[in-house]
């Protein structure tokens, strides 16, 4: 059987048929290829992206915790300051800090050797801090000690001051008691009266026209404790009524006892030298007296050493 042959023409078309089934194969491969490396790209970028969010949070944490740390050390200039302590270099460390802080702030971010700079300024504050807490713990101790010391002599002076006071208490009852056992004292009183004859009479009792003169006398005991050197005796005769005797003219006057101004009869200066020297004072009223008992009182250097008394009727 003869063999058919195809025309040239349908040949042609089948040829071409051919290549633009395989052009299109080959574009779909392509596209297929293109595609993939589309998607691992976007894959590559997503993950880029979450690694620099993930680098950028971490250098912000670490950027606001050296911040922290140089607060942190702000506080401890301020309290060593408050202890009395030297703040210079420590001020010095600080501004050095927020300087390289500052510049830290400028650089890239998501950049991991900015990430390891930081922590090292980060690692210096804290050594900062420690020398800082360090020197607060000494100057505590430091004016804890002064502040003890300071307690032991504040007790000390108030040891002192009570001591003192005791001494002072105890020279004040010393000079008391030597104040009231050098007061002298009158003893032995003996009054007379002397008539215008120049006789004497004794006894305490006399008539009125028989007194010319009044002659008072006594002695001034044995005192250890008084001082030897002339002493200024007052005299003071009271009538019944109660006043004293005294004349400016023959030697009376005024002083002062007990915050009163009281008068006095007669004074005189007398060297007392511990031998119970005798005290005498004559008196002439140039009056008659008047009847009843008449008292006498004695005064030295304030104090009223000693008193007697006649009658006269």
């Amino acid at each position: 059987m003869a063999e058919v042959n195809e025309p040239k023409e349908t040949q042609k078309s089948g040829s071409k048929k051919g290549l633009i089934i395989a052009f299109i194969i080959i574009l779909l491969a392509i596209n297929a290829v293109q595609l993939f490396l589309n998607i691992n790209k976007s894959n590559d970028i997503a993950v880029k992206d979450q690694q620099i969010v993930e680098a950028n949070a971490k250098i912000d944490s670490t950027t606001s915790e050296l911040t922290k740390a140089i607060d942190d050390l702000k506080l401890k200039q301020q309290e060593i300051a408050r202890l009395g302590g030297d703040t210079a270099t420590l001020g010095e460390q600080i501004r050095n800090l927020e300087v390289e802080s500052e510049k830290l702030k400028h650089e890239s971010a998501a950049n991991y050797s900015k990430y390891i700079k930081i922590k090292k300024e980060i690692d210096k504050a804290n050594q900062i801090a420690r020398e800082a807490s360090a020197e607060v713990d000494r100057l505590k101790a430091q004016l804890a000690v002064a502040d003890s010391s300071i307690k032991d002599y504040q007790n000390k002076v108030v040891a002192n001051l009570d001591t003192i006071s005791k001494l002072k208490v105890t020279q004040n009852e010393l000079a008391e008691k030597v104040a009231i056992a050098s007061v002298l004292k009158a003893e032995s009183f003996q009054i007379d009266a002397i008539t215008a004859k120049g006789k004497v009479k004794d006894g305490g009792e006399f008539k009125a026209k028989s007194i010319d003169k009044l002659k008072i006398s006594f002695y001034l005991g044995d005192n250890k404790v008084a001082k030897q050197e002339g002493k200024e005796i007052v005299l003071r005769v009271i009538e019944p009524d109660g006043s004293a005797l005294f004349d400016v003219g023959t030697g009376g006057g005024s002083f002062q006892f007990e915050g009163k101004e009281i008068f006095y009869t007669l004074k005189q200066d007398v060297l007392f030298d511990n031998r119970k020297p005798q005290v005498v004072f004559t008196y002439v009223k140039g009056s008659a007296y008047k009847p009843g008992k008449h008292n006498i009182e004695v005064y030295a250097e304030g104090n009223k050493i000693g008193e007697g008394s006649f009658l006269v009727k």
